[in-house]
């Protein structure tokens, strides 16, 4: 009666933290509205540059203008144009067009300043370090929000074949069941955080302290109720399993089975 008491009123940790984590939605939004706005200041600094740029041209060119009495376009004026122009990267690809507008009847003709850049070159003259800092904030968000998700359903990211007998043990990360062909174990909280740590833990394998650390981490010597716990769920693993939970060399135990294969899902 002492043993079957244990078994239950241990505090469920495992348990709670499914229940009191971190959703992966809310990070996956807030990584989303960090990244929509990264991409949003890198389009309004491009824009800026643009308008930068032609602002620039748009000076040289009525400076230009102002020196001449009659202004026409040819090699010297196209010099004199480019060297009013104030940003070095501009010098090279900057150019005068000659436009008409389809509703003057008159034929008038008017000049236009261009940059001639190209978005290349619009990016690299844009300031683009709150861009910058956004993505690498949602970045760093993502990073860590993937480790902590990770850590508290370290199963949501793993997938394995349904359960091809009774000797296959499935675990179904969707519904925290452990699942022998089609049918569900019947766990008690414990019992079913005790196995979730063998089939996380590599081989199997779980030294005595570890187990006692995240079942009971509060409890200063919980070894008499380890061993009642583990022996419950022999007991449940031998009725519907050919699973078994072996005691290595007194300070470890391991979860093996004969033939049989351990999955997660």
């Amino acid at each position: 009666m002492t043993d079957k008491i244990q078994d239950k009123q241990q505090p469920n940790c495992m348990h709670s933290k499914r229940r009191t984590g971190m959703s992966p939605i809310l990070p996956m939004l807030l990584f989303i509205a960090l990244l929509t706005s990264s991409l949003a200041a890198a389009v309004d600094g491009v824009m800026r540059a643009e308008q930068q740029a032609q602002q620039l041209v748009d000076q040289a060119l009525a400076e230009t203008m102002s020196q001449y009495e009659s202004f026409r376009i040819d090699a010297d004026t196209i010099r004199d144009y480019r060297s009013h122009i104030k940003l070095a990267a501009l010098r090279d690809t900057a150019f005068i067009a000659v436009a008409a507008s389809a509703d003057d009847r008159q034929g008038n003709l008017a000049l236009e300043a261009r940059t001639g850049l190209t978005l290349v070159h619009l990016w690299q003259l844009s300031d683009q370090r709150a861009s910058g800092l956004l993505a690498a904030l949602a970045s760093l968000w993502l990073a860590a929000s993937l480790i902590i998700i990770r850590r508290q359903h370290p199963l949501l990211a793993l997938a394995a074949p349904a359960p091809a007998g009774l000797d296959q043990l499935t675990y179904d990360a969707l519904t925290h069941r452990f699942v022998v062909s089609g049918r569900e174990l019947n766990l008690t909280p414990m019992q079913h955080d005790l196995l979730q740590l063998f089939i996380q833990a590599p081989d199997h394998r779980l030294p005595q302290h570890v187990i006692c650390e995240r079942l009971w981490p509060k409890k200063p010597d919980a070894s008499a109720t380890l061993y009642t716990l583990v022996r419950r769920l022999k007991q449940t693993l031998a009725e519907s399993t050919d699973l078994y939970v072996e005691c290595d060399r007194g300070q470890a135990y391991r979860l093996t089975s004969a033939g049989s294969q351990v999955t997660r899902q």
